[in-house]
């Protein structure tokens, strides 16, 4: 399957420098990217992608890495990329892991954000048990839709990402862009540990300081498979990108430069 994708700054030519594809996080998207991308595309074509049942691209029954990594290779081939820096957001993590350790010769370089290949307790009911309670054909305005969520979602900044998420399908009517009942139905399959060999390529891991995704186990299970990994805390948790876009910026820039 062809992802949905837009690229930032030049078109990657076989002749140009290398280029980054950057794979969002469950329930995310391109858009989430674009203000980061922007800095790294005046050295690099960016290439950001929506995976399948996510943003732009297309929904389908199965939603499971094995797929998404055959995903993320048509669309490599659809633009003529044979080599790319990978980065991947959690679940985007998880996808450019086991990517890499299938097609190491289509990867120059890999980036893991706040992901490790390791099983993990399915944590996500919650917020999909307040997406479906909505009905979206009761709200004409997106700051009722966030009024509706607050009770079950108090964080406003985790509201706020989920909410990206919303848009107009007719004047009146609002429609999520993710496919929520294929995603629920596949959240251990997301979660579950998926067998992995050793990826013997250059590595940064970027985790957050508070969460609990990669420090202790996650982390030696990543050191275990990428022996030539570096590691960088930032003092942020899950979406360390988005808490200290700055310094996450600007350790992705240092380690492909």
């Amino acid at each position: 399957m062809v992802l949905f994708h837009r690229i930032l700054g030049a078109i990657p030519t076989p002749e140009g420098p290398t280029p980054l594809v950057v794979l969002h996080g469950l329930l995310g998207s391109s858009d989430n990217w674009q203000t980061l991308a922007g800095s790294w595309a005046e050295h690099r074509p960016v290439v950001l992608v929506d995976q399948r049942n996510h943003g732009r691209s297309p929904h389908h029954p199965s939603h499971v890495y094995p797929d998404m990594v055959v995903d993320l290779l048509d669309t490599l081939d659809h633009l003529g990329i044979q080599q790319a820096d990978l980065l991947g957001h959690s679940m985007g993590g998880k996808t450019v892991m086991h990517f890499a350790d299938r097609h190491p010769a289509r990867c120059r370089k890999l980036i893991i954000a706040d992901m490790a290949p390791i099983a993990y307790p399915p944590h996500h009911t919650p917020l999909f048990d307040a997406l479906a309670a909505l009905d979206l054909t009761q709200f004409g305005r997106r700051q009722e839709v966030d009024a509706a969520l607050a009770t079950a979602i108090p964080e406003p900044g985790i509201r706020q990402f989920l909410l990206k998420g919303l848009h107009r399908v007719a004047p009146d009517r609002f429609a999520w862009r993710y496919n929520l009942p294929v995603l629920r139905r596949h959240l251990a399959d997301m979660t579950a540990f998926l067998p992995l060999g050793t990826v013997d390529l250059p590595s940064l891991a970027l985790y957050g300081t508070r969460s609990d995704y990669v420090t202790g186990r996650g982390l030696e299970a990543l050191q275990r498979h990428f022996p030539r990994l570096e590691a960088t805390g930032l003092e942020a948790g899950h979406w360390l990108h988005a808490e200290q876009p700055a310094a996450f910026a600007e350790r992705v820039e240092a380690f492909l430069s």
